[in-house]
This record gives C-alpha cells, structure tokens and sequence, in this order.
C-alpha cells in the first residue's frame, strides 16, 4: 500500500491477475492442439489464432500499464489542458465545485505522477500553482470571505485544502501557508465537534456526505505531512468509527450516498459517491486494513458476466432500478460519467489486481475503438466534464 497521501511508490511486477486470461488463452490452445492431433488443421487455426490473440492483448496491456506509457500520455493531456486559463472562468457555484473538484483531483493525480515522470517537473510545478491560485480565488469562492461559518462548508474545505495542500508537497513552497492554515485549523475545529462526526457539504443543503468528509479527512492527512497539523490520527478513528455503527446502509456495509440532519439515510449508496469515499478513506490512512469497502463497492456497482478484459460498472445498487437522486449523492458529478474511472482509482488503492487489469483493459479498448475527444474544440464546461474522467484514471494509473 501506499503511504499516506497516495505517494507513488515504484511498481512491483504482479503475475496473479494474467491468471484468467492466460487460462483462457490455454483453454483455447490445448482445443486447437487436440484438433490438430485428429488431423482437422485448417479448424485447429481458428482456436489457435484466438488463443494467441488473448496471450499478446494480456502481454500488451500488462506492459502499457508497467511502462506507463499510457499514464503519460494522459499526463501530457492534463499539463496541456489545465493551462487554458478560459477553463479556470467561472462563478456560477455548481459550475466552480466541479472545478475544485477537477483542481483538488488533478493535482493529486500531477503530484503522484512527478514521483516517475520526472521529465515533466517544471510543467507539473507550474500547472500545480495555476490550480492552487485557482483554489485561493476569493472571487471564485466567496467562501474565502466568511472563514467564521466552514463549519457547513466541508466540499470546499476538503478540495480547496488539498488542491494547496499538493501544490505546497511538491514544490516545497510556502506561499500559500496562510490559507493552508486557516482550513487546517477550522477541520481539526469542526470536525470532532459535529454530532454525527460529519459536517455539512454546502451551506445551501442540508446533506452530509461521507465522500465529502472522507475527502475533508484526507486532506487533514495532508496537513499533517506539511505539520500544519497533529489531529489527523483522532479525527479518523473517530469518524470511521461513527461511519461504522451508525451511517451504514440498511442492505449493505456502505455507507449512505447522504444523510440528513436527523441522522437518516437521505440518499442511498451509489457508484460514484461510494467509490469516492473509499477511495479518499483508503489515501488518509496510507494503508489498507482490510479491502471491505471495495469489496461491497465491487458487489453492489459490477455490472454482469465480462470478458477478462472488460468489466462492466454500474451506477445503482439493484439491477435495472435507479439510484433516487443519484447526481445529488455524488454532486458535483453526474452519474453515469465516472464509475469505471473511479473503480480505477480504487482497485489501485486497494490492491485489487485483477479488477485493475480489467478496467485498465476497458480504458485501452475504449480508445482501440473510438476516435480520441477533441479537447480543444470543447466548450470549457463540457472540456473541464471530460477531463475529470481522465484525471480519476490518471489517479489510478498513477499509484
């Protein structure tokens, strides 16, 4: 597992997840050898060329992953997109939380890729302070202006905290200690004292939402790196602690999309909200316990019989029923747009090999399959949509 902050750390080689593939490859092979064998050579050629089409898609995929010739190439895209200032123009609040969330996310993602992309420093330093004075924009977020009531405000604690929190690990800059500080000081506040251990998501709802709070936790991991703070260690126990016995969903072991102030499940788990907790519980902890949260994550969100080389990701729990409200569960996201991305990240985090060989896979086939976005043609919301989705796959490439 990774340290805490989801440093990345050199690859190990792991052969277990080709197992299936390879068997199926077998499979086919030993049946054009029997065919052979009874003298029918020209049918032998059909299982025999599938078999070795399966064996050098494994060998291609398993080394585009290892060399991370594809994490590069989506680190090319983002240090080239993130740099258009017109994607960073916006006041509108909906439209500035999806673009903290792709500022916190992508740089995360930037942050682990300079630990193996070290041709790409100056880029990713330079793109990791256009994302922290982004963050800091007091015009974007008057949040800034009102420091005295981020007690309802934890997505924009949480994403705006880390965003700084990345830039200021990387850079070994300082010059944003100030803001750094102020967020440090109002989670490790605001945190412990809340009732349900959990704080308000935005002032103008009455939601809270274990992503955003995992999120909130993981960046007061990151401030304690950075010895802006000591309540990281306190803060986790006692929210997972609280998650555990009293927010979990009545049919499974996750924890609700939402809750109300009353304590109950406002909005039932779905794929992009629960995949997000996970994943931001199993980066503040810098290590994993035990793979619970990904496992039900994968019971509930895994969509049918695949391939070895496809996996099928859902948004909803129960098959052919929607999830109620599903975009306001994982809000600023649309569902539909992010759970393979997202599952990604996760089996990366959670050492989940095969899952990760498989949704990598998927990732290589979208691309064989379809012509690649036009980035640069794209409206700025539309633009800053379609590259969240390659900032969760970076993020998982990246570990």
């Amino acid at each position: 597992m990774q340290t805490r902050g989801s440093v990345a750390l050199p690859r190990t080689f792991r052969f277990r997840h080709l197992l299936v593939p390879l068997a199926l490859s077998a499979v086919f092979l030993s049946f054009a050898a029997y065919l052979f064998r009874l003298r029918y050579r020209g049918l032998s050629s059909v299982p025999l060329l599938t078999g070795l089409c399966i064996v050098a898609a494994t060998i291609y995929v398993k080394v585009q992953d290892e060399q991370r010739t594809h994490a590069r190439q989506d680190a090319d895209l983002l240090l080239a997109s993130l740099s258009n200032s017109e994607l960073w123009r916006t006041t509108e609040p909906r439209a500035a939380d999806r673009r903290l969330l792709l500022a916190s996310t992508a740089s995360q993602a930037l942050m682990q890729t300079k630990s193996w992309y070290p041709e790409r420093d100056s880029s990713i330093n330079a793109t990791l302070r256009i994302l922290a004075n982004f963050a800091a924009n007091t015009d974007r977020f008057p949040a800034w202006k009102s420091r005295n009531a981020w007690n309802n405000q934890v997505f924009f604690l949480a994403h705006a905290g880390a965003t700084l929190a990345h830039y200021e690990l990387t850079t070994k800059r300082n010059d944003r200690a100030g803001e750094i500080g102020y967020i440090a000081a109002a989670l490790a506040k605001h945190l412990p004292l809340t009732q349900y251990r959990h704080l308000p998501s935005r002032a103008d709802e009455a939601f809270f939402r274990p992503a955003d709070n995992a999120a909130a936790v993981y960046t007061l991991s990151l401030f304690e790196r950075l010895g802006y703070s000591d309540r990281f260690e306190a803060v986790f126990n006692d929210w997972e602690a609280y998650l555990g016995t009293e927010l979990y969903y009545e049919e499974s072991r996750l924890p609700c999309a939402a809750f109300s102030p009353t304590n109950r499940c406002q909005l039932e788990p779905s794929a992009a909200a629960t995949g997000l907790y996970a994943a931001y519980r199993a980066a503040a902890q810098g290590r994993v316990d035990g793979d619970i949260p990904f496992r039900e994550w994968l019971h509930y969100f895994k969509d049918g019989a695949s391939t070895p080389f496809t996996l099928g990701v859902k948004q909803d729990m129960r098959k052919d029923q929607q999830t109620r409200f599903c975009n306001q569960g994982a809000s600023p996201l649309k569902c539909g747009l992010y759970e393979k991305e997202i599952g990604l990240w996760l089996a990366a985090l959670y050492d989940g090999d095969y899952t990760y060989f498989r949704l990598f896979s998927n990732t290589l086939l979208r691309e064989w399959m379809n012509e690649p976005p036009d980035y640069a043609a794209m409206k700025p919301e539309q633009r800053a949509e379609a590259l969240q989705a390659v900032v969760f796959r970076l993020l998982g490439q990246s570990l």
